[in-house]
């Protein structure tokens, strides 16, 4: 399948998942959310991580963060969101509960640090140890469908670059989903589409690494 096909048949699974998951009720996604962070607040990767960069939600269609940002800052880990800037996304530091309530919406509603505003870039300290990605849909070898924008696969290629140069450890990928969010066909890629490492449901986790999905 040629580049524009590929990004056809992407788009239009797109286009399908949104209105999907515009159908959703808040009280299916507050409690899918809530069994999905049972599952990341228990995992030992989680746990034993002292940076970590967690996407902020949108008002709806995706798993809630806003108690993961919390719980790293309760935690005293380090809490890094997306600031992004045309098409380039750095991970930035946020200093308390109390910023993240003051924090701007963009025009998409979600809370974003502006572009004029001195923050600490993971990437200017010791990097990041757990990485909490977000995503459009996901087919269940773990690939995922992001938004169309690219800003995590440009960022996980820049990070590699990053790691690479100081000879460091690359951080834990892990995705979290909706119920409504799975799809059962593959979904489409490209060379530099990135497939994170463990992908959290409400009814189960799966580590992409060996594909084995289990239910504990």
């Amino acid at each position: 399948m040629d580049h524009s096909a590929l990004r056809a048949v992407k788009n239009a699974m797109r286009k399908g998942m949104r209105a999907k998951l515009a159908k959703l009720s808040s009280e299916q996604v507050q409690q899918e959310t809530k069994a999905v962070l049972q599952r990341l607040f228990s995992m030992q990767e989680y746990k034993q991580s002292r940076s970590v960069s967690v996407y902020i939600s949108m008002p709806t269609g995706e798993i809630c963060t806003a108690e993961i940002i919390r719980d790293i800052l309760a935690s005293n880990k380090s809490c890094y969101i997306p600031r992004c800037n045309g098409d380039v996304m750095d991970m930035v530091r946020l200093s308390s509960w109390e910023d993240y309530q003051a924090l701007p919406h963009n025009r998409w509603r979600i809370p974003e640090p502006p572009l004029d505003e001195i923050r600490e870039n993971a990437l200017d300290r010791e990097g990041l140890d757990l990485i909490i990605v977000p995503g459009l849909a996901f087919d269940r070898a773990g690939w995922r469908l992001g938004h169309g924008k690219g800003y995590y696969d440009k960022y996980f290629a820049k990070l590699a670059e990053w790691s690479a140069m100081g000879n460091r450890r690359l951080p834990t990928t892990v995705a979290l989903a909706l119920s409504a969010q799975i799809v059962d066909e593959p979904v489409p890629r490209e060379d530099f589409d990135q497939k994170p490492q463990f992908l959290l449901t409400p009814d189960g986790s799966l580590e992409t690494i060996s594909d084995q999905l289990t239910t504990s």
